[in-house]
């Protein structure tokens, strides 16, 4: 059962809402509609059969359910209840609704390099793996055997770049997801659409309760779906079974305590390392093979070198610009640096000012202003205090 607070909604925004009239489609097409069960998709699909389309709602069995963990639902995406939502909205919209079981591909291609990447000492995405070979990927694939178009409620926009299609920032930029579909294919930017990405959140929220839909107040999930209660490192213990522990050494080489394990930090993290040493410090890097986890104080997290890849294109690297703005993170801005393309695949970006927190696992995304060109997995910091080259 659904449970929460009621978001208050300003009466002047209801009154949009009330007022709204969705455009009629030029070209009404057969579009499959990735349905997670909260009010971004389900307001997408509405927003699509209101314009004319011919809707499909589809969700996907993804993580599977932890014992009695989804009585909490805050902060969770992919549940057996949330597939239970998005199959009620299907009936309230009028439009048929299928749940494909996606564990076993979910398994492969997102949780297990998940828990690699953990144990080798980096900082995986795994939204990042599901968006690209499941969500987009697999689903792609199933739309395109129906003769159809797929849809998500991600908050990015389908624009004309150069000629072709791509995908930029949406107009609320707080909830900007083009980061976490840098790997989206031209050839699936070509069939998609992304209806969310001219609104902003709180106008969804009094849209979906205009349509007196019941996920209209549904809290927003931030969680990644298979960690419920935000604790990485227990989910990859439970996974792996006892990991090794280590050492952590102040940057200057002196050896300050022991540690249980590199899963438990991150590079540029600060709170939570465990140790007081009388200054500011910070993650400055992880050695999987030693277990030893550096650390120093900010300066050291500097590097302005980043290698990243296997590159995945949104658009030609014939149409990127000299100098691109790169993401390293999901929640940083993007800064300005060139680009090199390297004969192994991978590609190295120049910061024209250092960046900090360079993290192995995490993705850098190249933007030409809003447009989202592409990346890869950063797999390099080239140099500064501590440079670092993992296998991938």
């Amino acid at each position: 059962m659904l449970s929460c607070t009621p978001i208050t909604l300003s009466e002047d925004l209801l009154a949009r809402a009330h007022a709204f009239s969705v455009p009629r489609a030029v070209h009404p097409s057969r579009i499959v509609v990735a349905m997670s069960g909260g009010v971004d998709s389900s307001v997408a699909a509405w927003l699509l059969k209101e314009a004319g389309h011919e809707v499909i709602g589809v969700s996907l069995r993804l993580a599977p359910d932890d014992k009695n963990a989804l009585q909490a639902r805050q902060g969770r995406c992919c549940s057996a209840d949330d597939m239970t939502d998005a199959r009620q909205v299907c009936e309230r919209l009028g439009v048929p609704f299928y749940a494909i079981d996606s564990r076993e591909r979910f398994k492969e291609t997102v949780f297990d390099p998940f828990i690699a990447a953990y144990r080798a000492g980096q900082t995986p995405i795994p939204c990042l793996a599901c968006n690209h070979e499941v969500k987009l990927g697999d689903l792609y694939k199933t739309a395109k055997s129906l003769g159809a178009r797929v849809a998500t409620g991600h908050y990015a926009q389908v624009v004309d770049y150069k000629g072709i299609k791509a995908l930029a920032r949406p107009i609320d930029a707080s909830r900007d997801q083009t980061y976490y579909l840098y790997g989206t294919s031209p050839e699936v930017i070509e069939q998609l659409d992304l209806p969310l990405g001219g609104m902003e959140k709180p106008f969804i929220r009094a849209l979906a309760q205009r349509m007196g839909l019941r996920v209209a107040h549904k809290p927003d999930s931030h969680e990644i779906c298979f960690v419920p209660d935000g604790n990485h490192a227990k989910v990859v213990e439970n996974a792996s079974g006892p990991l090794p522990g280590g050492e952590l050494v102040h940057i200057s080489g002196k050896k300050i305590a022991s540690h249980a394990g590199v899963h438990n930090f991150t590079v540029g993290q600060r709170r939570g390392v465990g140790v007081g040493t009388g200054e500011r410090v910070y993650v400055v890097d992880i050695d999987a093979e030693s277990q030893e986890v550096t650390l120093g104080p900010k300066e050291a997290l500097a590097c302005t070198l980043v290698k990243a890849g296997p590159v995945r294109l949104a658009v030609s690297m014939e149409l990127w610009p000299e100098i691109v703005q790169v993401q390293i993170r999901a929640r940083s801005s993007a800064e300005p640096a060139k680009w090199q393309l390297h004969d192994d695949g991978n590609i190295v970006f120049d910061f024209m000012e250092p960046a900090y927190a360079v993290a192995p696992g995490q993705a850098a995304v190249a933007y030409d202003g809003d447009v989202m060109l592409g990346g890869g997995i950063i797999n390099g910091r080239l140099n500064g205090e501590r440079p670092r080259l993992v296998n991938r």
